[in-house]
Protein backbone atom coordinates (compact mmCIF):
# COMPACT_ATOMS: atom_id res chain seq x y z
CA UNK A 1 0.00 0.00 0.00
CA UNK A 2 1.69 3.22 -0.69
CA UNK A 3 2.63 5.72 1.76
CA UNK A 4 0.19 8.57 2.19
CA UNK A 5 1.08 11.88 3.64
CA UNK A 6 -0.45 11.89 7.07
CA UNK A 7 0.77 8.47 7.44
CA UNK A 8 4.16 9.11 6.82
CA UNK A 9 4.10 12.28 9.26
CA UNK A 10 2.60 9.90 11.90
CA UNK A 11 5.38 7.40 11.36
CA UNK A 12 8.39 10.71 11.33
CA UNK A 13 6.30 11.38 14.75
CA UNK A 14 6.44 7.92 16.38
CA UNK A 15 10.36 7.61 15.35
CA UNK A 16 10.72 11.01 17.34
CA UNK A 17 9.20 9.64 20.43
CA UNK A 18 11.24 6.68 20.69
CA UNK A 19 14.90 7.57 19.64
CA UNK A 20 15.09 11.48 20.44
CA UNK A 21 16.08 11.73 23.94
CA UNK A 22 16.29 15.31 23.65
CA UNK A 23 13.16 16.86 24.76
CA UNK A 24 13.99 20.43 22.97
CA UNK A 25 15.11 18.96 19.80
CA UNK A 26 12.27 16.20 19.92
CA UNK A 27 9.74 19.69 19.92
CA UNK A 28 12.11 21.36 17.13
CA UNK A 29 11.41 18.05 14.92
CA UNK A 30 8.24 17.85 14.98
CA UNK A 31 7.66 21.27 13.70
CA UNK A 32 10.13 20.52 11.14
CA UNK A 33 7.73 17.39 10.33
CA UNK A 34 4.91 19.64 10.23
CA UNK A 35 6.74 22.06 7.95
CA UNK A 36 6.84 18.81 5.43
CA UNK A 37 3.53 18.11 6.00
CA UNK A 38 2.67 21.78 4.98
CA UNK A 39 5.07 21.67 1.94
CA UNK A 40 3.50 18.10 0.17
CA UNK A 41 0.10 19.08 0.91
CA UNK A 42 1.28 22.53 -1.40
CA UNK A 43 0.07 24.39 2.18
CA UNK A 44 3.84 26.21 2.21
CA UNK A 45 6.53 27.05 -0.31
CA UNK A 46 9.59 26.08 -0.83
CA UNK A 47 11.44 29.39 0.26
CA UNK A 48 8.97 29.63 3.30
CA UNK A 49 9.36 25.78 4.68
CA UNK A 50 13.49 26.93 4.13
CA UNK A 51 12.84 29.70 5.98
CA UNK A 52 10.43 27.92 8.72
CA UNK A 53 12.97 25.18 9.39
CA UNK A 54 15.39 27.36 9.82
CA UNK A 55 13.06 29.52 12.30
CA UNK A 56 13.11 26.54 14.40
CA UNK A 57 16.34 25.74 14.67
CA UNK A 58 18.25 28.88 13.90
CA UNK A 59 17.73 29.84 18.13
CA UNK A 60 19.70 26.56 19.43
CA UNK A 61 21.89 27.11 16.54
CA UNK A 62 22.89 29.87 18.22
CA UNK A 63 23.43 29.14 21.53
CA UNK A 64 25.35 25.68 20.77
CA UNK A 65 22.63 23.28 22.02
CA UNK A 66 21.65 21.96 19.01
CA UNK A 67 24.84 19.96 17.83
CA UNK A 68 23.52 19.30 14.39
CA UNK A 69 21.44 19.43 11.43
CA UNK A 70 21.57 15.94 10.42
CA UNK A 71 18.29 14.89 11.08
CA UNK A 72 16.37 17.47 8.48
CA UNK A 73 18.44 15.80 5.81
CA UNK A 74 17.71 12.17 7.18
CA UNK A 75 13.07 13.57 6.38
CA UNK A 76 14.91 14.96 3.41
CA UNK A 77 15.92 11.41 2.24
CA UNK A 78 13.14 9.56 3.87
CA UNK A 79 10.20 11.57 2.37
CA UNK A 80 11.82 11.64 -1.27
CA UNK A 81 11.90 7.79 -0.77
CA UNK A 82 8.30 7.87 -0.67
CA UNK A 83 7.44 10.83 -2.68
CA UNK A 84 9.89 11.67 -5.02
CA UNK A 85 7.68 10.57 -8.10
CA UNK A 86 5.22 13.16 -7.28
CA UNK A 87 7.33 15.91 -4.98
CA UNK A 88 10.68 15.94 -6.20
CA UNK A 89 10.88 19.34 -7.85
CA UNK A 90 9.72 20.54 -4.52
CA UNK A 91 11.87 18.89 -2.38
CA UNK A 92 14.88 19.69 -4.02
CA UNK A 93 13.39 23.38 -4.45
CA UNK A 94 13.63 23.51 -0.79
CA UNK A 95 17.04 22.20 -0.53
CA UNK A 96 18.31 24.61 -2.83
CA UNK A 97 16.65 26.76 -0.65
CA UNK A 98 17.68 26.04 2.22
CA UNK A 99 21.60 25.82 0.86
CA UNK A 100 20.63 29.53 -0.20
CA UNK A 101 19.51 30.95 3.49
CA UNK A 102 21.77 33.44 4.69
CA UNK A 103 24.37 31.70 7.03
CA UNK A 104 23.63 31.50 10.53
CA UNK A 105 25.85 34.02 13.12
CA UNK A 106 26.02 33.64 16.65
CA UNK A 107 25.85 36.53 19.36
CA UNK A 108 29.63 37.39 18.74
CA UNK A 109 29.62 37.13 14.58
CA UNK A 110 30.95 34.21 14.17
CA UNK A 111 29.31 31.84 11.66
CA UNK A 112 28.08 28.85 13.41
CA UNK A 113 29.86 26.19 12.33
CA UNK A 114 28.40 22.31 12.15
CA UNK A 115 30.95 19.15 11.38
CA UNK A 116 33.37 21.39 9.70
CA UNK A 117 30.75 23.22 7.38
CA UNK A 118 28.85 26.71 7.77
CA UNK A 119 25.42 26.79 8.11
CA UNK A 120 23.46 26.67 5.58
CA UNK A 121 25.82 27.92 3.33
CA UNK A 122 28.07 24.06 3.53
CA UNK A 123 25.19 21.93 4.23
CA UNK A 124 26.76 20.01 6.92
CA UNK A 125 26.58 16.20 6.48
CA UNK A 126 24.16 16.61 3.95
CA UNK A 127 25.99 14.34 1.86
CA UNK A 128 27.03 11.17 3.79
CA UNK A 129 22.91 11.84 5.62
CA UNK A 130 21.37 11.48 2.37
CA UNK A 131 23.85 8.82 0.65
CA UNK A 132 23.38 6.66 3.65
CA UNK A 133 19.83 7.33 3.96
CA UNK A 134 18.22 8.02 0.51
CA UNK A 135 20.61 6.25 -2.39
CA UNK A 136 22.15 3.55 -0.48
CA UNK A 137 20.24 0.28 -0.45
CA UNK A 138 19.98 -3.01 1.55
CA UNK A 139 22.35 -5.59 0.25
CA UNK A 140 21.20 -8.72 -0.80
CA UNK A 141 22.90 -10.96 1.85
CA UNK A 142 19.78 -12.56 3.77
CA UNK A 143 17.22 -10.81 1.79
CA UNK A 144 14.77 -12.79 -0.77
CA UNK A 145 14.54 -12.06 -4.17
CA UNK A 146 11.13 -10.05 -3.53
CA UNK A 147 12.54 -8.52 -0.73
CA UNK A 148 15.49 -6.94 -1.97
CA UNK A 149 13.62 -6.12 -5.56
CA UNK A 150 10.82 -3.85 -3.18
CA UNK A 151 13.50 -1.32 -3.08
CA UNK A 152 13.24 -0.42 -7.01
CA UNK A 153 11.13 2.58 -6.53
CA UNK A 154 12.67 4.01 -3.41
CA UNK A 155 16.10 3.83 -4.87
CA UNK A 156 14.88 5.51 -8.23
CA UNK A 157 13.08 8.14 -6.42
CA UNK A 158 15.99 9.16 -4.53
CA UNK A 159 18.39 8.99 -7.74
CA UNK A 160 15.82 11.59 -9.43
CA UNK A 161 16.04 13.50 -6.42
CA UNK A 162 20.03 13.81 -6.70
CA UNK A 163 20.19 14.16 -10.07
CA UNK A 164 17.73 17.25 -10.07
CA UNK A 165 20.02 18.46 -7.77
CA UNK A 166 23.42 18.09 -9.73
CA UNK A 167 21.23 19.56 -12.76
CA UNK A 168 20.20 22.49 -10.86
CA UNK A 169 22.40 22.97 -7.84
CA UNK A 170 25.27 25.17 -9.22
CA UNK A 171 28.57 23.64 -7.31
CA UNK A 172 26.59 22.43 -4.67
CA UNK A 173 25.02 19.93 -7.21
CA UNK A 174 28.67 18.93 -8.80
CA UNK A 175 28.70 17.42 -5.30
CA UNK A 176 26.42 14.28 -6.49
CA UNK A 177 28.82 12.92 -8.69
CA UNK A 178 29.80 10.78 -6.23
CA UNK A 179 26.05 8.95 -6.46
CA UNK A 180 26.17 9.33 -10.51
CA UNK A 181 29.62 7.22 -10.05
CA UNK A 182 27.84 4.52 -8.01
CA UNK A 183 25.03 4.17 -10.45
CA UNK A 184 27.08 4.60 -13.56
CA UNK A 185 29.61 1.66 -11.82
CA UNK A 186 26.51 -0.96 -11.62
CA UNK A 187 25.92 -0.52 -15.04
CA UNK A 188 29.38 -1.38 -16.47
CA UNK A 189 29.25 -4.90 -14.72
CA UNK A 190 27.05 -7.48 -17.01
CA UNK A 191 23.96 -8.55 -15.70
CA UNK A 192 24.74 -12.31 -15.96
CA UNK A 193 24.48 -15.20 -13.25
CA UNK A 194 27.77 -13.88 -11.61
CA UNK A 195 25.49 -11.42 -9.97
CA UNK A 196 24.46 -12.37 -5.96
CA UNK A 197 20.77 -11.71 -7.04
CA UNK A 198 18.69 -12.12 -10.33
CA UNK A 199 17.43 -10.09 -12.65
CA UNK A 200 19.65 -7.04 -10.77
CA UNK A 201 19.29 -4.85 -14.19
CA UNK A 202 15.41 -3.90 -12.74
CA UNK A 203 17.23 -2.11 -9.63
CA UNK A 204 20.14 -0.61 -11.67
CA UNK A 205 19.06 0.45 -15.31
CA UNK A 206 15.99 3.05 -13.99
CA UNK A 207 18.32 5.02 -12.32
CA UNK A 208 21.58 5.18 -14.70
CA UNK A 209 18.81 5.97 -17.46
CA UNK A 210 17.56 8.89 -15.01
CA UNK A 211 20.79 10.19 -14.34
CA UNK A 212 21.02 10.27 -18.01
CA UNK A 213 18.04 11.82 -18.89
CA UNK A 214 18.00 14.46 -16.02
CA UNK A 215 21.49 15.72 -15.83
CA UNK A 216 22.84 14.20 -18.88
CA UNK A 217 24.87 17.62 -19.95
CA UNK A 218 26.09 18.14 -16.17
CA UNK A 219 27.73 14.58 -16.61
CA UNK A 220 28.77 15.27 -20.52
CA UNK A 221 30.68 18.62 -18.74
CA UNK A 222 32.20 16.40 -16.30
CA UNK A 223 33.87 13.85 -19.05
CA UNK A 224 34.98 16.14 -21.26
CA UNK A 225 35.79 19.83 -19.95
CA UNK A 226 38.50 19.55 -17.45
CA UNK A 227 39.44 23.26 -17.52
CA UNK A 228 38.06 24.12 -13.98
CA UNK A 229 40.16 20.82 -12.09
CA UNK A 230 42.73 22.26 -10.17
CA UNK A 231 44.45 21.07 -6.80
CA UNK A 232 42.65 22.99 -4.60
CA UNK A 233 39.00 22.03 -5.75
CA UNK A 234 37.35 19.49 -3.19
CA UNK A 235 36.00 17.11 -5.73
CA UNK A 236 39.19 16.96 -7.58
CA UNK A 237 39.67 12.98 -7.62
CA UNK A 238 36.09 12.13 -8.19
CA UNK A 239 36.13 14.79 -11.49
CA UNK A 240 39.17 12.93 -13.04
CA UNK A 241 36.77 9.72 -12.70
CA UNK A 242 34.61 11.00 -15.26
CA UNK A 243 36.53 11.37 -18.57
CA UNK A 244 36.06 10.64 -22.40
CA UNK A 245 36.32 7.17 -22.03
CA UNK A 246 34.08 6.33 -19.04
CA UNK A 247 31.35 8.55 -21.31
CA UNK A 248 32.22 6.25 -23.84
CA UNK A 249 31.34 3.08 -22.01
CA UNK A 250 28.21 3.98 -20.50
CA UNK A 251 27.03 4.76 -24.68
CA UNK A 252 28.51 1.18 -25.10
CA UNK A 253 26.48 -0.59 -21.88
CA UNK A 254 23.28 1.42 -22.88
CA UNK A 255 23.61 0.12 -25.81
CA UNK A 256 24.48 -3.32 -25.45
CA UNK A 257 21.64 -3.53 -22.63
CA UNK A 258 19.26 -2.28 -25.39
CA UNK A 259 19.68 -5.50 -27.40
CA UNK A 260 20.29 -8.08 -23.88
CA UNK A 261 17.43 -10.14 -25.19
CA UNK A 262 16.88 -11.56 -21.06
CA UNK A 263 16.13 -7.98 -20.08
CA UNK A 264 12.66 -7.04 -20.11
CA UNK A 265 11.10 -4.28 -22.91
CA UNK A 266 10.81 -1.70 -20.24
CA UNK A 267 14.64 -1.82 -19.10
CA UNK A 268 15.52 -2.31 -22.68
CA UNK A 269 13.52 0.99 -23.63
CA UNK A 270 14.96 2.89 -21.05
CA UNK A 271 18.27 1.72 -22.29
CA UNK A 272 17.94 3.25 -25.62
CA UNK A 273 16.78 6.53 -24.35
CA UNK A 274 19.63 7.06 -22.61
CA UNK A 275 21.83 5.68 -25.64
CA UNK A 276 19.70 8.75 -27.75
CA UNK A 277 20.12 10.96 -25.00
CA UNK A 278 23.80 10.71 -25.12
CA UNK A 279 23.85 11.10 -28.96
CA UNK A 280 21.76 14.40 -28.56
CA UNK A 281 24.09 15.88 -26.17
CA UNK A 282 27.10 15.31 -28.30
CA UNK A 283 25.25 16.80 -30.98
CA UNK A 284 23.80 19.80 -29.29
CA UNK A 285 26.14 20.77 -26.05
CA UNK A 286 29.20 22.96 -27.41
CA UNK A 287 31.92 23.39 -24.11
Amino acid sequence: MPTTISSWVQNRRASQEKWQKDPLEKEENFLIISAFEQLLNNKLSASSTASRINEIVSPRLISGLRASVGSIWGLFADATKHFGASHTQQLADVIIAIRELPDVVNEKGYKVIRSGEVVWRGMPDFGWIFAEHGVQINGTDGMTYDEWHSQEEELLNATVLVATLMQRGGSFGIGMMYHAHDAFNEIELPFDDEREMADKWKMYIPPAEAWMSIAGEKLFGLCFDKSVIHSTEPHERMRKAFNADRWALWKQRFAELAEQEDIDEHCRGLARKAVEKMRDIEQRVQL
